[in-house]
């Protein structure tokens, strides 16, 4: 039994999106624990030391926040373009009801 290349392109995509959520999440949490900890540990002191935070660190909040917002934007898209590739009800019918009529 052959599998049509559209099930197993979609099953693959599926797989890279969640790969790609987790690989996200993960890099998400990593960078907001240890800014946070750097950040606490630099107010913490009786002087601030500004050679306590991370270097760049307001790069790395944009890459962080954009890394977020791209995946969410990301998923959004793919669940919408998965939506409408599944035919809907009416469609289903309707074609069937023409290739009933024809063959008739």
């Amino acid at each position: 039994m052959l599998i049509p290349i559209r099930n197993v392109f979609g099953t693959l995509t599926a797989l890279v999106l969640l790969v790609l959520n987790f690989c996200f999440v993960i890099f998400y949490k990593l960078w907001q624990g240890i800014d946070s900890e750097t950040i606490n540990g630099m107010e913490t002191s009786a002087l601030v030391d500004p050679s306590l935070l991370l270097p760049h660190s307001n790069l790395m909040w944009l890459v962080a926040h954009g890394t977020l917002i791209s995946i969410i934007a990301l998923d959004v898209l793919a669940i919408v373009f998965a939506a409408k590739a599944i035919p809907s009800r009416r469609h289903v019918e309707a074609a069937r009801a023409k290739s009933g009529s024809l063959s008739a």
